[in-house]
């Protein structure tokens, strides 16, 4: 009987055919936007009505945030012009270095001598590239024409051309070498130079040495003329010898006077490494010394040269360096110069020497020189940068950068005149100091100058006539830059990039003077350097200040003041982003001076000392208390565009420290608005309500998406709580713990909105008749609307914890008042959206189910009709007029609602219809019994509906449909379905698949733990288990303990015939007992892949004098033991243990009822009934166990 039922039920799943009319609805893709878009023109009357009072503040953040982009659009990309000549002229101050010093007739005569003699013997090496002499006599005379002319000019360059040329002399500096060969015995070398000049090419080998002391004087190497292999000059000159070093440094001067041709003279310098004639006994004190192959061989070397009679040249070779005369710049040559070794065929190297070389000349004493060269040096910086400062066409930027003639004039004299480093800084300095007001020098170029004077600076290598000098200089550039920063706004605009690289350029000179020890010595900042800045920025920032609020605040009428104050928080707004960005990091960079701070700070008192007394004047004479309609909208907007703007103001101050940051009183300006804002949400409520109804009583149909209808007072119920969030939103409260009383009224006022609108759309349902018994039920487009039109309204609330802050609020709360202040205050928010949300939801359920109930008699009908039919007829044509109803009823509600309503409907009419097949089942009960096929039937039913609505994922999801009614009937009808067997089958199946749960949820069980080992013995036809141990059993005995045994079975018994019940060994007064006992059972691999196949284990507390109580039960699923499915080597030490919960029978697993009912009702079926009898016996032990 049992077979052919389930044959009957497989043939009339094959055929099913359910209309698809619901499951291709709901596959269609919809889109339902979260916020209601405002696309209708009926919006405009609505908002007409009130003036548009929430658009036009809603709007003033926006218009903020514009005014901001189109600020730092500004920033970025306009160009602002350079300084026009008036700005230039206005820069201009009285310089003590402006005038250029006035010579005498004599003293430019002789000056100008003293050029053209610099210009004819002019210095340099071959092939280097000079302007002709021609072109450098008419630049010079072009700078002196005014005090020399032509014909004095052509004699003295005939005078010049006709007298002796001036001695060529050689400056040599020998500073270091590195990398040197190892001579003595210790690795190192004594290491000392001796150079000299040779006269031609002919012979470059190295000087002949001679022993000598550590003094490295010369008159030894000039008594062997005639030594082999070696070259003598008269005039050799050498360095000191630097003790056992491979790296030496000598950093010392030489002066060689050339009587020979230059352009076929060397320079030739050895070097040697200095050894003491010693004995051999000396020598062999050093064999300690010796660190390897090497030093033993320079030890036999020394032995050998201290036993040699009359050796002469014991210092050993280490190279040397040859340099041609004329391959030397004007400039000098300074460089590492590889040294050469004796032998061309030695590849080895000897090492580097770094040599500074220099040529120059030396004039007799020329008594008509009435100016000493550094005198004439300075002078003539002075004239030629002037020369070339009266050459501009017009006044603007220079670089500095003089002509090549120019340049090479000056370096031939500093060159020729030997002028250091140090004094040819000094005169140029002087020169472009004294012409930095009269022209915009580049001061890139006064860095670079400054930085070569810096390093050549000597302390009191000057005279004290030259440091009276340059501090003067250097007093004049001082003030000129702190004039210029006293005018920074105007001098340097921030997005100007030339303007702002000469400010940039400007600081670095001044960090360099004040890092000069000149500076500090002659003290040319006081207090100091960084005041002074200091000083010059605030002058600078309170110009600028009172400049614009002369301009933009005290210019305007009284009653504008608001306004314009706002309009002067917004330019300093854009002002202080431009400082910010462009000019803070050249102040911190330079002289780790918080630029954007000291300015903030300066800006921040003098706006709040303006802002506090406008609003305490506005807030007395012109308060908003008793202002309404379109002067309170003019009002209250100019004071919410203040506020807009004070609050970017105060956002700066995130760019101040925290202590900075705490001393400013501009950041409480938002105590001057809090009545405004009070007002203000007053006011919306008002307006809010006022609203709804005007809405409500313009609603019209109209279509927001393809499918889905609203009206449009949703969209502007929706709208205007959009607005009032946004606006709030936007205004950023800056008092976040003061901003709960605010945001607690915002969220009431939406909510009692919210709540208001939908009690005003059920309302208006009900007196259309909804709610009318009389007459047949239709679902209509009246009623669709309604509800969509709350829903939607309904989502507004939802966003409000995240626009409103909060989280934000309950944390501030929380630091301020302690966790349970922030928990009440974000309890209190949440309770009355909930609230809202609640009495929202409940009138759409209100609607929603009586949808349903007005839906029940149908599907009584439908279903009564459909347990009656022929046992024989298709379920198809049985199920067919019920299925065409739901059809006909979901498509007008899905066409119609929201997703969100219509699974609404749906939820609520499955349950209108699972319940009233269940009630249909109950009063047919008796009839039931016996007719498996009506079972069947009712199961069909069951799986065909739950389809339905399922709707492949489209519809109500699988845990909604399958609620505790419907599992109860599916689970009855297949009980009622299946034969005996099939049903302890899957009773056991039940218990394994619990026990698999609770071990996967990681929690042990109350009961306790049991260890167990298994595995199939494919050899002997064996089931092996090993009953290893158990944990945290219930103690059952008065001592707290127990004594355990466990009963092995097999199970189902039918699938087992022939298995017989195992027991344990008993385990004294422990609640962890330790078996370690081994079973066996003879069973085949078929019976462990039975279906619910397992091995049941029952623990029991054996007791004495009463019946042993009961611990628990637990189930081992053979079909997935080791051996069963896979070959194994029948080992236990092979085996993890099983950890098997302990469990209370039949409470572990949902369908045992109805299993257990649906076999005790099998009254002649002897199988069913000892089952549930021994089931009922065990379950009666676990009952009664304490």
């Amino acid at each position: 009987m049992a077979e052919h039922v389930e044959s009957q039920a497989k043939t009339r799943a094959a055929s099913r055919r359910v209309k698809p009319a619901m499951a291709l609805l709901l596959k269609e893709q919809r889109r339902e936007s979260q916020e209601v878009v405002t696309r209708f023109s009926n919006i405009n009357l609505v908002s007409e009505s009130d003036g548009n009072f929430f658009e036009n503040f809603s709007q003033l953040p926006k218009k903020q945030e514009s005014l901001h982009f189109r600020k730092a659009a500004h920033g970025l990309q306009a160009h602002v012009p350079e300084q026009t000549e008036d700005d230039v002229l206005a820069s201009r101050i009285d310089h003590p270095c402006k005038d250029i010093p006035q010579l005498s007739k004599k003293e430019v005569v002789d000056l100008y001598r003293n050029i053209l003699s610099v210009i004819h013997f002019r210095l340099g090496a071959v092939g280097q590239s000079f302007p002709a002499d021609q072109e450098l006599y008419g630049y010079l005379n072009d700078i002196f024409k005014a005090c020399v002319s032509i014909s004095e000019h052509n004699s003295m360059v005939l005078t010049i051309t006709k007298g002796a040329p001036p001695d060529t002399i050689l400056l040599v500096t020998v500073q270091e070498a590195r990398d040197l060969v190892g001579k003595d015995v210790s690795g190192l070398s004594d290491p000392f130079c001796v150079m000299g000049i040779l006269p031609t090419g002919e012979s470059k080998k190295p000087f002949v040495t001679h022993s000598r002391g550590s003094q490295g004087t010369c008159s030894a190497h000039s008594q062997h003329h005639g030594h082999k292999g070696g070259h003598s000059c008269p005039d050799l000159q050498s360095t000191s010898i630097v003790k056992e070093q491979l790296n030496p440094k000598w950093n010392e001067n030489f002066r060689f006077v050339l009587e020979c041709d230059v352009h076929t003279a060397w320079f030739h310098i050895d070097v040697w490494d200095h050894d003491e004639e010693t004995t051999v006994m000396e020598v062999v004190k050093k064999s300690g010394d010796i660190q390897n192959v090497k030093g033993v061989k320079r030890l036999l070397k020394e032995v050998i040269q201290s036993t040699r009679l009359g050796g002469s040249n014991p210092d050993d070779f280490l190279g040397y360096v040859n340099i041609k005369l004329d391959t030397i710049p004007s400039w000098g040559w300074s460089a590492w110069f590889s040294l050469k070794s004796k032998s061309s065929r030695s590849k080895s190297k000897s090492g580097e020497i770094y040599l500074k070389l220099k040529m120059s000349l030396q004039r007799a004493n020329q008594s008509y020189q009435v100016l000493s060269p550094t005198m004439v040096h300075r002078v003539l910086w002075f004239y030629i940068v002037h020369h070339e400062v009266a050459k501009l066409d017009q006044l603007g930027a220079w670089d500095g950068e003089l002509p090549a003639k120019a340049k090479t004039i000056l370096q031939q004299h500093a060159v020729q005149y030997e002028i250091s480093d140090l004094h040819q800084a000094l005169c140029r300095w002087l020169a472009y100091s004294q012409e930095c007001t009269m022209c915009v020098i580049d001061f890139r170029s006064f860095y670079t100058y400054g930085e070569t004077l810096k390093k050549s600076w000597k302390p009191y290598a000057l005279s004290a006539d030259e440091e009276q000098y340059l501090q003067s200089s250097f007093h004049g550039f001082i003030t000129y830059a702190l004039y210029m920063l006293r005018r920074q706004q105007d001098m340097f605009p921030p997005t100007n990039k030339p303007a702002l690289r000469r400010l940039r350029y400007l600081l670095l000179c001044l960090s360099q003077i004040n890092d000069m020890e000149f500076a500090e010595r002659n003290m040319l900042f006081q207090p100091n350097c960084q005041a002074i800045i200091l000083d010059a920025i605030k002058d600078d920032i309170r110009n600028w200040y009172c400049k614009k609020h002369l301009e933009m605040v005290e210019s305007k009428p009284e009653t504008e003041k608001v306004a314009s104050l706002a309009g002067l928080t917004n330019a300093i707004n854009g002002q202080a982003q431009r400082l910010l960005q462009f000019v803070h990091s050249t102040y911190q960079t330079v002289f780790e001076i918080p630029y954007f701070t000291i300015v903030y700070q300066e800006i921040a008192q003098k706006l709040m000392a303006d802002v506090s007394q406008c609003l305490t004047s506005c807030v007395s004479g012109h308060g908003l208390d008793d202002v309404e309609g379109e002067e309170y909208s003019e009002r209250s907007t100019a004071l919410f565009e203040l506020y807009l703007a004070l609050r970017d103001f105060v956002g700066f101050a995130e760019h101040l420290s925290e202590g900075d940051q705490a001393d400013l009183e501009i950041k409480e300006y938002h105590k001057f608005f809090k009545k405004a804002v009070e007002k203000w949400l007053n006011v919306a409520r008002k307006r809010a309500q006022e609203r709804i109804q005007k809405a409500v009583e313009l609603d019209q149909v109209a279509l927001v998406d393809t499918m889905v209808k609203h009206s449009t007072s949703a969209v502007d119920v929706a709208t205007c709580f959009a607005q009032i969030r946004e606006f709030w939103q936007k205004l950023d409260w800056p008092d976040t713990v003061g901003s709960y009383v605010f945001v607690a009224k915002v969220t009431d006022d939406i909510c009692h909105g919210a709540v208001s609108y939908a009690n005003i759309i059920h309302d208006k349902l009900r007196q259309k008749g909804y709610y009318d018994d009389e007459g047949q039920f239709d679902i209509t487009d009246q009623l669709c609307i309604a509800i969509n039109n709350i829903e939607q309204v309904r989502r507004s609330l939802a966003i409000m914890p995240k626009s409103l802050g909060w989280q934000r609020i309950q944390v501030s709360m929380e630091t301020e008042y302690g966790e349970m202040a922030g928990r009440q205050c974000q309890d209190t928010l949440h309770t009355m959206m909930t609230s809202a949300d609640e009495d929202m939801v409940n009138v759409i359920e209100h609607v929603v189910q009586r949808v349903g109930e007005r839906m029940r008699p149908d599907f009584r009908r439908f279903l009564r009709a459909l347990l009656d039919a022929h046992i024989h007829s298709s379920i198809d044509d049985a199920i067919d007029p019920l299925m065409e109803y739901l059809d006909t009823n979901m498509i007008t509600l899905h066409n119609c609602l929201l997703k969100s309503n219509f699974d609404r409907i749906l939820q609520d009419i499955w349950i209108v219809l699972v319940d009233e097949l269940g009630k249909i089942i109950s009063s047919k009960n008796k009839v039931l019994q016996g007719k498996p096929l009506l079972f069947c039937r009712i199961n069909e039913t069951l799986e065909i509906l739950s389809d339905f609505f399922y709707a492949d994922e489209k519809g109500l999801p699988l845990a909604t449909l399958h609620n505790r009614k419907y599992i109860e009937m599916k689970s009855f009808a297949e009980s009622n379905m299946a034969d005996t067997y099939e049903l302890i089958e899957a009773f056991h199946a039940e218990k394994l698949q619990a026990v698999e749960e609770s071990t996967q949820s990681g929690k042990e069980s109350e009961l306790g733990m049991l260890t167990v080992k298994c595995y199939y013995n494919d050899i002997t036809k064996y089931l092996c288990v090993m009953l290893v141990n158990a944990r945290n059993i219930q103690p059952k005995d008065k001592s707290g303990t127990s004594d355990p045994y466990v009963v092995l079975e097999l199970q189902p018994s039918f699938v087992f015939p022939k298995s017989v019940p195992q027991k344990s060994k008993v385990i004294k007064e422990t609640v962890h007992p330790l078996f370690d006992e081994a079973f066996e059972f003879p069973v085949t691999k078929d019976q462990c892949t039975h279906r619910g196949a397992c091995l049941h284990f029952i623990m029991y507390d054996y007791d004495v004098i009463t019946a042993d109580d009961f611990e628990g039960e637990t189930f081992l699923a053979l079909d997935d033991i080791p051996g069963i499915r896979k070959g194994f080597d029948s080992s236990y030490a092979a085996l993890n243990s099983v950890p098997l919960p302990l469990m209370r029978p039949e409470d572990n697993i949902d369908n045992a009822p109805f299993l257990l009912s649906t076999l005790k009702q099998r009254t002649t079926d002897r199988v069913a009934q000892e089952f549930a009898k021994k089931r009922g016996q065990l379950l009666k032990r676990a009952k009664v166990a304490p």
